[in-house]
């Protein structure tokens, strides 16, 4: 296992391009289903600047127990914190950094962040798509790692009690999607972002009072203390999170090893997903003894 490294200090002019690159790109429309809205160029001239905040804001710790996969793989990952965390970032940044922007890799979005102006482009051109399996089907068949949050909302809201959990729910589609497209899966598994709010509950009858699930797809209404507003109350908006360390992990990649016809067994889909979900689980549990993360962060 080993830790990628922290980034020198841009300089004033890589930080000055970084910004101009958001300026330019924030110009631009969305294409949240356009696999070519993929910027490469873009990626390296903001990576200064938002390699700063991984580095000396949330101190951003990445741990690779074994090199990715060849070719594409689906890396599937907890949710560590509400909106305002950047999960995808956080990964993706040490992605780039072990592997270059060129290594084609996208992650699957909620369609909310795509609507928010300037910030949906940028993430568009990060490598962001659509969260829903045609997309993950065909940037996998281009050869592309593809990153997935399965949990969503329900694991992003999770109550502050609960932030060593995995709250995946029912959902089974990255598993069938890993099967049919006969790729290995890399579960990843990040701790920290949950100490930047309080959430005292996910709302989630709530949300199923106000319909809220059909209406705007979102499965909560979390209530809770976060910052700048002070109080969450049914609105997972972003919110801007002190400086928390934040602890990941890159976990050994799992070959499922079934015929793509298994993706239409609900018993092997299942006995694949507690596979990787028991994975999942002692890799967070091993990240909450070591204690390397949130507020005050040991060691």
């Amino acid at each position: 296992m080993f830790t990628v490294p922290h980034a020198p200090r841009p300089s004033l002019s890589e930080l000055r391009d970084a910004v101009a690159a958001f300026g330019e790109k924030a110009r631009e429309r969305v294409r949240p289903s356009d696999l070519d809205a993929r910027d490469e160029t873009f990626i390296r001239r903001v990576l200064p600047l938002i390699g700063v905040l991984y580095d000396a804001y949330f101190r951003c710790e990445t741990e690779i127990v074994a090199e990715v996969p060849e070719g594409p793989f689906l890396a599937v990952g907890n949710h560590n914190g509400m909106t305002g965390t950047p999960d995808m970032f956080c990964h993706m940044v040490a992605f780039w950094r072990r592997y270059s922007p060129s290594r084609l890799a996208y992650g699957l979005m909620h369609d909310v962040p795509f609507n928010v102006p300037a910030a949906g482009t940028w993430l568009n051109a990060a490598g962001a798509i659509a969260a829903n399996q045609d997309n993950a089907s065909r940037a996998l068949r281009r050869g592309a790692a593809v990153l997935v949050f399965p949990g969503g909302d329900v694991d992003a809201c999770k109550p502050f009690s609960k932030r060593y959990s995995i709250e995946f729910g029912r959902r089974r589609g990255f598993i069938r999607t890993a099967i049919r497209e006969q790729v290995p899966i890399m579960p990843l598994v990040s701790v920290g972002a949950h100490s930047s709010l309080y959430i005292f509950r996910d709302g989630r009858r709530i949300a199923e009072l106000l319909r809220l699930p059909e209406l705007v797809r979102s499965n909560v209404a979390p209530i809770g203390l976060a910052l700048p507003f002070g109080l969450i109350a049914g609105v997972p908006y972003p919110h801007i999170p002190p400086p928390v360390k934040i602890h990941t992990r890159f976990l050994e990649p799992i070959h499922l090893g079934l015929p793509p016809d298994a993706a239409d067994d609900a018993e092997q889909v299942e006995r694949a997903f507690s596979r990787v979900f028991e994975v999942m689980r002692e890799g967070m549990d091993d990240l909450r003894r070591a204690g390397r993360h949130g507020l005050f962060p040991r060691g």
